[in-house]
C-alpha cells in the first residue's frame, strides 16, 4: 500500500518552500494539460485555490470568496443556500484526480474532501492496487461523484454526462519498476527512430497549433491602477483559453529553470485611467515573434460601466483567437498553400467554409483524416470533419452517398463529444449534429452549453443564432446572431447574411441593405451574400439587379437557368428549414418566378 503524507498550506516547518515550489510548478503543468485547457472554469478555480495557498493564508478559503472572486458571482450569492462552490470544488477534485491518472507523479495537488484547501500529497513509495486516489472516490458522497461527472458549462444546466470507462487496474510493487523501465526502453526507441526517419512520430509535416504568450499588463503604480491590470490579465487568459485553435501559455513557474520553446505569438497589454470621467484606454498588441513584428492592434475605449469586468474587449479577444481571427488569418497569409495535418488543416478548413469548392474540401477532407492519427481525440478536427461531411450530405441527400455522409458526419460529431465532453467543441459538434438530424430540442439544449463554455466565439454565437432561429426561436435566434457580429464583424459571414434575411422579411429593407453594405470580402462573395442580397434589392424595386445576382449564383453552383431555388440552395446550404423559407422570398420577391402548378386534366370526349 502507498506510504502517503500530505503539507497543508498552513505548514511551517522546513519542507514548506519546498512544497509551494512543487504547487507553483504543479499548476503551471495542469493549467497547459489538454483537461485544464478545455475545462476554462475549473483552471480559474485552481488558479484561485492555488493563489489563496501561495499567498500565505492560514486557513482554506471561504465558500462565498469562491464565488463571487473565482466563479463569477454576484455580490449577493449566500453560500447557505447555493452550493454551487462545493459542485464546483467536487469537479475540481474529480478532474485532479482523472488528470493524476493518466500521468505518473511523485507529488501532486489535492483538495482533500470537506475541504476548499489546496494540499501536496508526497508519494514515498511505488503505488498499490488501491492507492490514495481511489479511497478518495470512495470516499467521496454519490452526489458530489455525479456532480463532478456532469460538463463543466460555467454554472448553466448540464446536457448529459460524459461517456464513463472502467477503471484500469493498477499495477502492483515491483510489477510498475518494470512497466517503467519498458516504456523508458521504449521511449528511447522512439528517439532513436524519430532521429533516423526523418519523419516523426507525429507525422512528418504535422504542425500544432500556434502557441501565445501574455506578457504582464502594464499600467500605473498606484493600488487601483496594479488591480485594473489584474483584472485585464485574468480577463484576456480567461478568454484567450477558451478557444480551440490557439494554446495559452502559462508564466513559467517561481524558481524553475526548465526551459521553454519561444511562443509562436505575444500579447501585450496595457492600460491608463482617466483622471476624469472614470474612463479607461485598454492597447493591446499581437506580435509574431519570429520577426518580432506587430501583426495586429487595437485600442478599446472603456466606461467606468465596463469596469472591473472588461466585457468591453470581448471582440478583441474573438478577433485574435477566433476561427476567422488574426492568427488563423496570418497563417493563411503566409503559408497560402500548406494543407499539413495539424493547425494548417483547420485553417485552411475555415477559408473552406467561406468559399466552399470540391476540389478544396477533397484536400481538406484527407489533411484532417491525417490529423486525427495524431490526434484521435481531439474534438476540434473531428467537429471538422462532421461538418465536411454533413456538407457533402447536403448536396447528396437522396442518394445512398448522401446517406453515407450523413452517418459518417454523425459519427464523427459522437467521436467530438465522447473524446472531449467538457470542451465546447465537443459539445457543439454533437449539438450541430442534433440540428441536422430535426432534433431540436437536444441541439438547442447542447448549444446553449457550448456557448456558456466559450461565450467569446463569435462563430458558435452564429451558427446557434441561425438553429434556433429555423427552429422557431427567432427572438433567442437573433440576440445571438447579433452577438455573433458584435464579436468579429470582421468575417461576419453567415450571422450578418442572416440578420439581414430577417430585417428584410419584417419589411425594413433600408436596414438590411446596410448591414449587408458593410460586410468586408470575401463575406460579400459568399452564395448566402447574393442570395439575400438579391432579394433585398427585388423588394426595393430593383429587380434587374436582383435576377442578375441571381444567374451569378446560378452560375456559381453549375445549377441550369430554370432550377428551382430550392435545387440551387440545397448546393450551399444545410437546414431544409432555411432553404424552404429562403425558396418562398425569392419568389416572392420576384427574383425567380413562381413555383410550376401542375397542368389540369382535360376529360376525354367520348368519341374522340
Amino acid at each position: 500500500m502507498d506510504r502517503i503524507r500530505e503539507s497543508a498550506g498552513q505548514s511551517t516547518g522546513p519542507d514548506a518552500g519546498d512544497d509551494d515550489r512543487i504547487v507553483a510548478e504543479e499548476l503551471a503543468r495542469l493549467l497547459d494539460s489538454p483537461m485544464f485547457v478545455r475545462s476554462p472554469v475549473l483552471s480559474r478555480l485552481l488558479q484561485f485555490l492555488v493563489d489563496h495557498r501561495l499567498q500565505g493564508h492560514r486557513t482554506a478559503p471561504k465558500a462565498y470568496a469562491i464565488a463571487t472572486e473565482a466563479l463569477g458571482r454576484s455580490g449577493d450569492f449566500d453560500p447557505a443556500i447555493d452550493s454551487y462552490p462545493r459542485v464546483m470544488v467536487g469537479r475540481l477534485r474529480n478532474l485532479l484526480d482523472r488528470y493524476y491518472a493518466e500521468t505518473p507523479w511523485l507529488h501532486r495537488l489535492r483538495v482533500p474532501q470537506g475541504s476548499y484547501e489546496i494540499v501536496v500529497q508526497h508519494r514515498a513509495a511505488p503505488p498499490g492496487a488501491r492507492s490514495a486516489d481511489a479511497a478518495d472516490a470512495a470516499d467521496t458522497p454519490r452526489d458530489e461523484v455525479a456532480a463532478a461527472a456532469l460538463p463543466d458549462t460555467g454554472g448553466g444546466a448540464p446536457t448529459a454526462p460524459p461517456l464513463s470507462r472502467p477503471p484500469a487496474a493498477k499495477p502492483r510493487g515491483p510489477w510498475l519498476w518494470l512497466g517503467f523501465a519498458l516504456a523508458l526502453i521504449a521511449a528511447a526507441f522512439a528517439g532513436w527512430w524519430f532521429a533516423r526517419s526523418d519523419g516523426g512520430l507525429l507525422g512528418e509535416d504535422f504542425v500544432a497549433m500556434p502557441t501565445i504568450e501574455m506578457s504582464n499588463v502594464a499600467a500605473g503604480d498606484t493600488g487601483p491602477s496594479r488591480a485594473m491590470a489584474r483584472a485585464l490579465d485574468g480577463k484576456l487568459r480567461d478568454g484567450l483559453r477558451r478557444f480551440e485553435l490557439v494554446q495559452l501559455l502559462s508564466s513559467r513557474a517561481p524558481g524553475s529553470t526548465a526551459k521553454r520553446a519561444p511562443a509562436d505569438y505575444r500579447l501585450d497589454a496595457s492600460i491608463v485611467r482617466a483622471l476624469e470621467g472614470g474612463s479607461a484606454d485598454v492597447t493591446l498588441v499581437l506580435n509574431r515573434t519570429a520577426d518580432d513584428r506587430a501583426i495586429w492592434s487595437q485600442q478599446i475605449r472603456l466606461t467606468d460601466e465596463d469596469i472591473p469586468g472588461f466585457n468591453g474587449i470581448d471582440p478583441a479577444i474573438a478577433q485574435m483567437a477566433g476561427d476567422y481571427g488574426v492568427i488563423v488569418r496570418d497563417q493563411l497569409q503566409r503559408e497560402p498553400d500548406n494543407f499539413a495535418p495539424g493547425f494548417p488543416c483547420l485553417a485552411q478548413f475555415n477559408r473552406l467554409r467561406q468559399m466552399r469548392n470540391p476540389a478544396a474540401a477533397k484536400r481538406i477532407d484527407t489533411c484532417l483524416r491525417a490529423s486525427l492519427v495524431d490526434m484521435p481525440g481531439d474534438p476540434v478536427p473531428l467537429g471538422a470533419l462532421a461538418l465536411l461531411r454533413f456538407g457533402d450530405w447536403q448536396q447528396l441527400r437522396a442518394t445512398p452517398e448522401g446517406q453515407e455522409a450523413f452517418a459518417e458526419a454523425e459519427g464523427f460529431a459522437q467521436r467530438a463529444y465522447s473524446a472531449a465532453p467538457n470542451s465546447a467543441a465537443g459539445m457543439f459538434a454533437m449539438a450541430r449534429a442534433h440540428f441536422y438530424a430535426g432534433n431540436c430540442q437536444r441541439g438547442v439544449a447542447m448549444g446553449n452549453a457550448a456557448i456558456e463554455l466559450n461565450p467569446y466565439d463569435p462563430d458558435l454565437a452564429g451558427f446557434m443564432g441561425l438553429f434556433k432561429t429555423s427552429c422557431g426561436l427567432a427572438t433567442d435566434g437573433e440576440v445571438l446572431l447579433r452577438r455573433s457580429v458584435m464579436l468579429d464583424d470582421s468575417h461576419a459571414g453567415v450571422p450578418a447574411v442572416t440578420l439581414a434575411f430577417l430585417h428584410s422579411q419584417r419589411g425594413e429593407q433600408p436596414e438590411a441593405l446596410a448591414l449587408l453594405d458593410r460586410m468586408p470580402s470575401p463575406s460579400n462573395m459568399e452564395p448566402q451574400y447574393l442570395m439575400v442580397r438579391s432579394i433585398v434589392l427585388a423588394r426595393m424595386g430593383q429587380v434587374d439587379q436582383a435576377r442578375a445576382l441571381w444567374r451569378r449564383l446560378l452560375e456559381y453552383t453549375s445549377q441550369p437557368a430554370n432550377a428551382p431555388p430550392e435545387m440551387v440552395l440545397r448546393q450551399f446550404m444545410i437546414t431544409p428549414a432555411v432553404i424552404a423559407r429562403a425558396s418562398i422570398a425569392l419568389r416572392e420577391a420576384g427574383v425567380v418566378g413562381p413555383a410550376p402548378t401542375a397542368k389540369p386534366v382535360t376529360p376525354t370526349q367520348p368519341g374522340r
